[in-house]
């Protein structure tokens, strides 16, 4: 097919996603996210463009797709990066899909996605939100070009509204600047309120372009990165994580939040599935099946 890809993150032996297919309108992200490894696939990564002749090729693809397996709107390029606002380039892929009751679950980090609200509540859709801080000033160092997380609270509370289930992505944990747990504590508690399901986590993972970024920021982290990363921590299929006994109290602790909350919790390419409480890791178990697929 040409832009519907079975989902596969390059292989990595800690993914425990359900079988899914990858889509994304978008070639690069306009978020500029610290954290992010987009730019150690992609050329010019955070420069984002609509893939050519994308709509066409769409068209192409959904006669083969599996209608059994959701369909992740995106995984390495945000469907509502900025260009979106003018483009309607996502908004026009939904307006195909929805139609033929294919599931699908939309990932993003965009207040944006209210816009679609018209049409995601008629479709077998829901949303995932990555929300790594509710801090203002600490998300705009973080995810510059991203809308601020109160806007983001303020889109998952209209999506829940209107029917659609959401999930949210508190990914990455970062040490020294997002893990606080009486932080992580008040955004839980605030998920919870608003109707939000199900949580998912990981921390942050070390490739070189990344770890180049967030040192610029903060730069009094250099030490305490050498040591964590690249003394004390481990290489796992050509990342750098913290080590495994802090990577899993780390991971323990929020979960032990979202669980008192009522929510499911599910961590992501880390290996503690002993953690998970979901029926899926990435949410996918959240989406309603509101229309019979429809032969193409």
């Amino acid at each position: 097919m040409y832009v519907v890809k079975l989902f596969d993150p390059w292989k990595s032996p800690l993914c425990t996603c359900p079988p899914k297919y990858s889509l994304a309108p978008y070639t690069g992200c306009g978020h500029h996210c610290l954290y992010c490894y987009i730019t150690s696939y992609i050329r010019n990564g955070f420069n984002p463009r609509p893939k050519v002749n994308f709509l066409n090729k769409l068209m192409r693809d959904i006669r083969k797709i599996n209608p059994e397996l959701p369909i992740s709107i995106a995984n390495s390029s945000d469907p509502y990066t900025p260009p979106e606002q003018k483009l309607r380039l996502t908004r026009k892929c939904l307006e195909i899909l929805i139609p033929y009751g294919f599931k699908i679950l939309l990932v993003t980090k965009s207040s944006l996605i209210v816009r679609d609200v018209d049409i995601l509540k008629k479709g077998n859709v829901a949303v995932s939100m990555t929300i790594t801080t509710l801090n203002e000033k600490i998300s705009k160092i973080l995810e510059p070009n991203a809308p601020p997380p109160s806007e983001r609270l303020k889109a998952l509370k209209v999506l829940i509204e209107n029917g659609i289930p959401c999930s949210v992505r508190i990914d990455p944990l970062i040490p020294f600047i997002n893990y606080n747990i009486e932080e992580l504590r008040k955004l839980v508690k605030e998920l919870a309120k608003i109707g939000v399901k199900h949580i998912v986590s990981s921390t942050y993972k070390v490739k070189y372009d990344n770890l180049r970024r967030m040192l610029n920021k903060f730069p009094n982290l250099t030490e305490k990165y050498r040591e964590l990363y690249f003394e004390k921590g481990e290489i796992i299929h050509g990342y750098r994580y913290l080590p495994k006994k802090l990577r899993y109290d780390m991971l323990k602790t929020l979960a032990s939040i979202v669980n008192d909350e009522g929510l499911s919790f599910a961590v992501c390419r880390e290996g503690f599935t002993e953690l998970n409480t979901g029926e899926s890791c990435d949410g996918t178990h959240l989406i309603p099946i509101r229309k019979e697929v429809r032969l193409v």
